[in-house]
């Protein structure tokens, strides 16, 4: 009763951790298939590799730089608040926020690359990037955790409930 190391009933080594290799395939999955393709992508357009850390080789110019920490900065932000606001409704939106910032941002380095890149491929590598790696997430989300379908309809009713 009350003792070090209770947790109501359930003992310290009998938590329940099957959420864990599920994640783990998710991850694994996704990583493994955006890098697949990806590469698929880059030989097929001829586009040559970005240093994942290099801001000289992500942007194409200093506005688009400047633009982009924009957009990453008020991504985070509005995120962040999202998730106050829906803290106690355990909601997707805070996600669903992130990935629609991430959408204009993703948007925004399609059109400077279009316009001042030295490669005419380069645009249409970073379209066909986003496109199939947010089809790949949202598979893989929905193969590896079937109840997320549930999750999101549920958000959609409190949206439609919040707005009636």
């Amino acid at each position: 009763m009350g003792g070090v190391g209770e947790t109501d009933g359930m003992g310290y080594y009998e938590a329940q951790y099957d959420w864990v290799w599920p994640l783990i395939g998710f991850i694994a999955v996704t990583v493994l298939a955006i890098m697949g393709v990806n590469w698929i992508l880059r030989k097929i357009l001829r586009v040559e590799r970005k240093k994942f850390f290099s801001s000289s080789s992500n942007f194409v110019n200093k506005r688009h730089e400047k633009v982009d920490a924009y957009f990453r900065w008020s991504g985070a932000a509005i995120s962040i608040g999202a998730l106050f606001v829906f803290q106690e409704t355990r909601s997707f939106l805070p996600l669903a926020a992130l990935l629609a910032i991430n959408g204009v941002q993703g948007a925004y380095t399609v059109y400077m690359e279009r316009i001042h890149s030295d490669n005419p491929n380069d645009y249409k590598y970073s379209l066909l990037q986003f496109a199939t790696g947010t089809v790949i997430v949202v598979t893989s989300m929905f193969a590896f955790f079937p109840d997320f379908s549930e999750f999101i309809l549920d958000d959609i009713r409190l949206l439609a409930d919040l707005v009636n």
